[in-house]
Order: C-alpha cells, then sequence, then structure tokens
C-alpha cells in the first residue's frame, strides 16, 4: 500500500483541494481526500481506470493512506481541507501547465475527439475551455507536445445537460462539420467496451472504506452508471451527439 509521507502544499488549482504530497515510493503525488466527498474519490477512482483503459494519457494513479498523524502536524494553508484515511493519488507531472485555448490546435485532432467522446461517455462537464477560459482539467507538457487527463470526480453527472456539455467542451470544435463514420463509431464503441472490462477489477480493488462509507449514504450509484455505460457502449451513445 503506497503511504503518504510528507505533505507539501495544497496545489494551484482545483474545487476539492487537491494536496502536492511526497509518498513512501519516493514519488510526488496530487492528493485528493474527503474534501473531494466519497462518491468524489469513488468517480476518481473509477473514471481514471475507464479514461486509461479507453486509451486517454492519464498520470499513474493509486490509492494512497494518509495517516492521522500526518495530518494533525501540517499546519499549511488549507489545513481543515485534510483529514486521514485512504485518498486517491495522481503522480505528479513536471512542467505542465494547464491546457490554454490557444493551445488546443497544437493537439492531434484524434486525440480531441477521443478525449471528448470519452466525456460524454462519462457525462463529464467539467472539461470546460472558451475562448474566454474555463476549467478544462487538461494538462499541456510543451516540450513534448504532450497532453493529460485528470480530475474525474465529477463524472457520472446526474444533471448532465447534452446542450450544455457541446457548448462548453474544451473540444467542441473537432465536431464541428463532422460527418458520420460508421466505421469510426465502431471503433468506438469497442474502446468503450474494452473499457468496461475493467470495472469489476477497479471495483474489487477500491479502497472499502470508500465502499462502506457509499454504503451508509447512498450518494453514488454504481449500477445505474454502469448499465448506461453498457447501453452506450452498445451504440445508444450516439443519441447524444448534438
Amino acid at each position: 500500500m503506497l503511504e503518504i509521507v510528507e505533505i507539501i502544499r495544497p496545489a494551484d488549482q482545483g474545487r476539492t483541494t487537491p494536496f502536492l504530497c511526497n509518498a513512501s515510493d519516493g514519488n510526488a503525488y496530487y492528493v485528493k481526500g474527503y474534501a473531494a466527498s466519497v462518491a468524489g474519490l469513488m468517480k476518481e477512482w473509477l473514471g481514471a481506470h475507464l479514461a486509461q483503459a479507453f486509451g486517454l494519457p492519464v498520470p499513474s494513479f493509486q490509492i494512497a493512506l494518509l495517516d492521522d498523524r500526518l495530518v494533525d502536524s501540517y499546519d499549511g494553508a488549507e489545513a481543515s481541507e485534510l483529514k486521514g484515511g485512504y485518498v486517491f493519488a495522481s503522480k505528479q507531472v513536471h512542467s505542465v501547465t494547464e491546457l490554454k485555448f490557444e493551445t488546443v490546435k497544437k493537439i492531434d485532432i484524434q486525440l480531441q475527439l477521443s478525449v471528448l467522446i470519452f466525456d460524454l461517455w462519462v457525462e463529464n462537464q467539467d472539461r470546460t475551455l472558451t475562448e474566454k477560459g474555463g476549467n478544462p482539467n487538461l494538462l499541456w507538457k510543451s516540450d513534448e507536445s504532450g497532453l493529460y487527463v485528470i480530475d474525474h470526480n465529477l463524472i457520472f453527472d446526474d444533471e448532465f445537460n447534452k446542450a450544455e456539455f457541446w457548448a462548453t467542451h474544451a473540444f467542441k470544435s473537432v465536431f464541428s462539420n463532422k460527418q458520420y463514420d460508421a466505421v469510426e463509431n465502431l471503433a468506438f464503441e469497442a474502446r468503450m467496451k474494452k473499457a468496461l472490462a475493467c470495472w469489476q477489477s477497479a471495483w474489487d480493488n477500491m479502497s472499502q472504506e470508500w465502499i462502506e462509507l457509499n454504503d451508509d449514504t447512498h450518494c453514488f450509484d454504481p449500477e445505474k452508471h454502469l448499465q448506461r455505460l453498457s447501453n452506450e457502449a452498445n451504440g445508444d451513445i450516439w443519441l447524444k451527439l448534438p
């Protein structure tokens, strides 16, 4: 089990107050705890697995243990947002910045489309970017022209708004004037089915603490979302196109 050994500081950005921490494997991670809510932590874990299996570039991630004593000894900014227990840890990627609107044109069109379709599938409205700004939850490593997909704590949105999604998604322009391509659609469906094959393993390796807390609060209904993901992997997703 990965353990957090040092809390460095809160991240520069992030509504769920992630913290940059050092871990027992010698690497630094951005850590999300209960400020993200139990449902948010479960979604992070499942979403990262689904995104990775779908073929998106996701930083390495693990569940880590954050000791209460380490939390109690931390007196830096946002200390009240920390709580001991099992946390979601995303490995730090060096020399990255948040994706800017003017950088979108540098990203491979097929990768943009993949991120767009994945977010449509998992009903993620938290990847917004327009010329006026936004919250893309995408990292850009300019020296490698590399994109990293992060932050899945708001997927499976029960209030998902299709019109808003198509108006604000960071890569919405890649779909402008796009022609229907049956072969491409089948390829995406195959990727969704491949991703879904990891669901049970991800669930089995989730923190039991999170599962028990969710059983008490009923804040996340995995079976409902799994059924919808399966239906859409079999073609229903195309009903959500603009």
